[in-house]
């Protein structure tokens, strides 16, 4: 039997599964966040290697049972980053075939049949891709506000301590935003947070992540200032994704726009409801899709695609009871 290692690399946590060509998972890890680029190369290495080494490990496996290592990696945007990533990967896995792609394409797979939409990531960071039936493609540079992308956790932890900073200075609403960080932060209020912020940022991610958690928090109570982070966020990534839609002129087919990430999973109606009312503006036909799968998942169906085996209904049977589903 021969095997498919996928990645799901992300910002906040890495992924793998080893699956067989029958679509049973027969390993699955995670860890933390792999992304090149905040992470740096020798983290990066540490963390793809030792899962890999890990998954051989476990099921006694050889270089020859696998017949293709796919990675879907947060960090891979430009083209010197596939070159550090390739590289870096060519020392892991020696003479198995592997191929990087932008974690983006895995998510808009794991929840298609066939690689033909668009996808919307915001999870800790954002980005958008998509592809037509002739497989062309489109896909956000995805490297910062400053060239363009905004939308992830991130961002609306920073919009959440920004408006709280303004609510305490009293230059803007008031906010129930400006009491819960501090309780997150174990400080005593908007003024012992500066020294965490500055002039060395001192916060990690997961702390991030957990002010994000706050700003879900506070418009499920009501809080008019965290709803309009969130409706603000919402407008973004929903006019990114119709803009690489746009790029390829499908705006006016029937397309399946598949979302993932962390953010799209917040309670709060507005957010998701905003994502859709604003691409409905540009994109009148599309069909929101919410994935099946798991990410690491879309890896393996694009390593079938590559290897060109049909993703048939005994394979998807074989993912669903072995513990594949989102």
């Amino acid at each position: 039997m021969k095997y498919i290692i996928a990645y799901d690399g992300g910002g906040t946590k890495t992924r793998i599964n080893v699956i067989d060509l029958e679509g049973n998972i027969l390993f699955d890890k995670i860890t933390t966040g792999s992304n090149i680029v905040s992470a740096g190369e020798s983290e990066f290495e540490k963390i793809i290697k030792g899962l890999f080494l890990d998954a051989m490990k476990a099921l006694t496996l050889i270089a020859d049972d696998v017949s293709l290592i796919y990675l879907g990696l947060s960090g891979a945007d430009l083209k010197e980053d596939y070159q550090r990533l390739e590289k870096v990967c060519s020392s892991i896995f020696n003479d198995i075939k592997f191929k990087v792609v932008n974690d983006s394409w895995i998510i808009l797979r794991s929840g298609l049949n066939k690689a033909y939409g668009a996808c919307c990531i915001a999870g800790t960071g954002t980005n958008a891709c998509a592809i037509d039936q002739f497989g062309n493609k489109a896909i956000l540079k995805a490297l910062s506000y400053i060239t363009g992308t905004f939308g992830g956790g991130l961002d609306i932890a920073r919009d959440a301590l920004h408006y709280a900073f303004r609510a305490d200075e009293l230059t803007y609403k008031d906010t129930l935003l400006k009491t819960e960080i501090p309780k997150i932060l174990n400080v005593k209020d908007m003024e012992e947070i500066i020294p965490l912020l500055y002039p060395t940022r001192l916060l990690d991610k997961k702390t991030f992540g957990n002010i994000t958690g706050a700003v879900e928090t506070c418009a499920l109570q009501g809080d008019e200032v965290a709803l309009m982070i969130l409706r603000n966020v919402a407008k973004h990534i929903a006019q990114q994704t119709a803009g690489v839609i746009k790029q390829l002129g499908m705006e006016n087919e029937v397309l399946p726009v598949v979302v993932g990430g962390r953010v799209f999973q917040i309670k709060t109606e507005i957010f998701l409801n905003t994502f859709k009312e604003t691409l409905k503006l540009e994109v009148p036909n599309f069909k929101l899709v919410i994935p099946e799968f798991s990410p690491v998942v879309g890896s393996y169906l694009l390593a079938l695609d590559e290897l060109s085996i049909e993703q048939t209904k005994k394979i998807k049977s074989h993912l669903i009871k072995s513990g594949g589903k989102l």
